[in-house]
C-alpha cells in the first residue's frame, strides 16, 4: 500500500515529458505503463484489505461502499484538478497554455499519490506473522472451525470426526 502510490506517482510524472508535439511511443507510453503497474500492485491490496475488515456476512455491502468511495473520488479529481492546474473550457485553444496546464495537473495528481503513498508507509502495520485468527463464535455460541458456502453447501474443510462417536465434537485446549 506504499510502493502503489509511489509508483503511481512516477507514472504521472513521466507524464510531464508529455508535450504538443510528443512521440506516443517515448512520451505517453512508458508513463501509462509505469502508471497502470503503480495501479495494479495499489488496487488489489487496497480492495482485498477494504473487503477483509468487514464481517463475511457484510462483503456485499463493503464491495459496494469500496466501488461507491473509489468512483466519488475520481469524480472530485475529474472536477478540482482541472480549475488547479489553470485548465478552462477554452485553453483548448492554446496550445501551449493547455500543455503547461496539463503539466500543472499532472505534477499536483503526483503530488497527492506520493503523499497518500507516504501517509501510507507512516500509518499502516501489518500484524505480526503468525498470529492467526481465533475462530470466532455464532450467534448460538458455537465456534466456526471450517469454512461453508451460505447456499447449503457442504463444509470446504470437513471437520475431523471424533475417536469416540458418542463423544461429541472435538475441542482443542484444556
Amino acid at each position: 500500500m506504499t510502493t502503489g502510490p509511489l509508483v503511481i506517482a512516477a507514472g504521472l510524472l513521466l507524464l510531464t515529458r508529455v508535450n504538443g508535439n510528443g512521440d506516443y511511443l517515448t512520451q505517453v507510453l512508458p508513463a501509462v505503463l509505469v502508471f497502470g503497474f503503480g495501479l495494479a500492485i495499489n488496487v488489489a491490496p487496497l480492495t482485498s484489505t477494504a473487503l477483509s475488515a468487514a464481517p463475511v456476512e457484510h462483503s456485499g455491502i463493503a464491495s459496494a461502499v469500496n466501488n461507491d468511495v473509489a468512483r466519488a473520488a475520481s469524480l472530485i479529481a475529474v472536477a478540482v484538478l482541472p480549475p488547479l492546474a489553470g485548465i478552462t473550457g477554452d485553453i483548448y485553444q492554446h496550445p501551449a497554455a493547455l500543455t503547461s496546464g496539463f503539466h500543472k495537473a499532472v505534477l499536483i495528481a503526483a503530488a497527492v499519490a506520493a503523499a497518500g503513498g507516504v501517509l501510507a508507509a507512516a500509518t499502516i502495520r501489518n500484524p505480526a506473522r503468525g498470529a492467526g485468527r481465533q475462530p470466532r463464535a455464532e450467534p448460538g455460541g458455537e465456534a466456526i472451525s471450517g469454512l461453508h458456502c451460505a447456499l447449503d453447501a457442504p463444509p470446504l474443510r470437513p471437520e475431523p470426526e471424533p475417536a469416540d462417536p458418542g463423544a461429541g465434537p472435538v475441542t482443542s485446549g484444556a
